[in-house]
Order: C-alpha cells, then structure tokens, then sequence
C-alpha cells in the first residue's frame, strides 16, 4: 500500500515541474514588446516623441530629407463621376431619329420626284411627304443640341459609332467621365491638356485624365470654369456619383514645394499630417495643407520645406504611440 502512495505522490510532482516548465517556456516564447518611447510636450504646446536608435530599427522606422521640387500652378477643381445612362438613352434616341429621318428624307424625295412627274401621286401625299421629313429633320436637331447642352461639343461632333463605344467603355466601368469645375476667379490661359484626378476612397490610386473637355455649362455653385474628365478606371471600383478632385494646370507660372511621399502621411481628426524628425531620436507631427496629388505623392506648398527630415517608413506607429499616451490608465 506504501508503494502505491509513492508512486501517486511521484508522478504529481512530476506533472507540477511540467507545468511550471511549460509556463516558464510560454514566459519566453511571449516577451512583452516595446518601441519605449517617451511623449511629452515642447514650449509651443506640440507633442514630442522621443524614440532611442535601438527601438527605431525594430519598428523599421525611417526618415528622408524633402528636397524642393517646381511645378506648374494647378488649380484644385471638384465634382463628381458622372452617370452614363442619361447618354446612353440620349444617344439611342439620337440612333433613332437619325434612322427615323433618312427612311422620311427618301420619302419626300420619290413623293416630290413623282409628284413633278404627275406619275400617280397627288398634291396631298407630297406635302404629308414633307412634313413628315422636316418634323424628323427638326427632332433630330433637337437631340443633337440637346447633346452638345448637356455633355458638350467634343462628345457631340463623335460619329454614331463612336460614340456609342465611348459610351460602352463607361456603362461597362473601364473607363469614366467626371465634372469638375474651378473655383469662382480662377484663370486658364486655355483649355488644360492634363489632369490627376483623385476619387474619393481612392486617394492612394490618382488617375491621370485621357481627356479634358470643356463643360457646357457653368455650376452655379462654383461659379468657375468647368471641365469634362475622361479617364481610365479598368480594376478600381470607380462608380457614378463618387466624389472625385482634379489639378488642373493654371495659366502661366510655376509654383515650388515638396513632394511627400504616400507612406509619410497618416490621417488623424479628418486631416493629413506627417511626422517631422527634429534630430536623430525626437519626432513631432505636422498638418500638411494645400496638398495636391500627384503619382509620386502630395505636392506641399505650405507648412513643409524642403531640407525637412520626414518619417516615411514608420509614421503610423509613431502616431499609435502619441494617441497611446493620451490614454489615462484606470484607477
């Protein structure tokens, strides 16, 4: 009976060294992780992080000297992506009334030519003939004028078949047209041959426009120039309706800025800001303003200059470590 009460009391202390082993092996598979950063706040009231070189190269984090770049004056011009169906059905209307005028166009032709020819065909007949032609011919040019009002004179002048493909590659999303229009003031030497567009939701993707054409009308709440926008949207879920911005090249001059790069900029309280790097291990952040999009980032005019030292790789980190330290722990 003894032994059997060793045997039990052996094999729990076993079991217990186990467990306790394994805890242990947990403890060292599992490390607290930390970047130990230390926030604070300088005499203007900004808030300072402060990061050693060590904690820096675990997060991956790393900054980039801005250089100044020139580019043309743009102009920020916003809409929207305009729905297809209305042409569309114009468009087919206008197949239509083009069909319907030519089979009355022949009509008043062989009615005319018979009627001359006292061949069988009264007075009546060639005048119903002609009326019916020109109630045709005048439909027909109110559909073309009601084109060129709506979507303006370039899609206008394009052939039946023409057209119709355009109007295929929008109903079909490969391509879209967007409405734009500048703010009351704004100057255009001529009509701009370049476009970046940036759709709403989409603002890591800019698209550059295939076209620009002038609008037909003017928006009556920007009061400024507007403009038609075609544009390639083939495997970006582009839909009609989507607010979309457009920089629009000006009228003469150049402006200079920097150009921040997308991974440098972290969105917080409805504004874009990046993180500046005062030396080696402090890092505050930024708003950037008057930022316009370009394919190789946001073109600052205001707020950012060039030789600032910017973080591009690590940003959202920095911005998860000074929310974290806004967050006062419970009692």
């Amino acid at each position: 009976m003894m032994g059997i009460v060793l045997a039990v009391v052996a094999a729990l202390t076993i079991i217990t060294r186990a467990t306790r082993g394994a805890a242990d092996d947990d403890d060292d598979e599992k490390p607290i992780v930390s970047t130990a950063a230390r926030v604070s706040r300088d005499a203007a009231g900004q808030v300072v992080i402060a990061i050693g070189p060590a904690a820096q190269r675990r997060i991956g984090l790393v900054a980039q000297t801005l250089e100044i770049v020139a580019r043309p004056i743009q102009v920020e011009a916003y809409g929207l992506v305009l729905d297809p169906a209305p042409l569309s059905t114009l468009n087919r209307d206008l197949i239509s009334a083009q069909a319907a005028l030519g089979a009355s166009a022949a009509q008043y032709r062989r009615s005319k030519r018979l009627y001359a020819e006292r061949n069988n065909v009264s007075l009546r007949a060639m005048q119903a003939a002609e009326v019916a032609y020109m109630t045709d011919k005048a439909r027909l040019e109110a559909l073309e004028r009601q084109l060129r009002d709506a979507w303006g004179g370039e899609i206008a002048q394009m052939d039946f078949r023409a057209r119709s493909d355009f109007i295929d590659a929008l109903i079909d999303r490969q391509t879209a047209l967007a409405r734009v229009s500048a703010p009351a003031g704004a100057a255009f030497a001529a009509l701009p041959r370049q476009a970046t567009i940036v759709v709403f939701g989409l603002e890591n993707h800019p698209l550059s426009a295939r076209a620009v054409y002038a609008a037909p009308t003017i928006d009556p709440r920007m009061q400024g120039p507007g403009f038609l926008l075609l544009m390639n949207t083939r495997g970006l879920p582009v839909r009609p309706g989507a607010a979309v911005s457009a920089a629009l090249a000006a009228s003469g001059g150049v402006s200079q800025g920097v150009i921040v790069p997308r991974s440098a900029v972290v969105r917080y309280a409805g504004g874009k800001w990046i993180y500046q790097a005062l030396d080696g291990s402090r890092f505050v952040r930024r708003e950037i303003v008057t930022a316009q999009a370009t394919r190789a980032g946001y073109f600052v005019t205001r707020n950012v200059r060039s030789g600032m030292r910017v973080v591009v790789m690590g940003a959202q980190t920095l911005l998860s470590e000074e929310l974290k330290a806004q967050i006062q722990p419970e009692d």
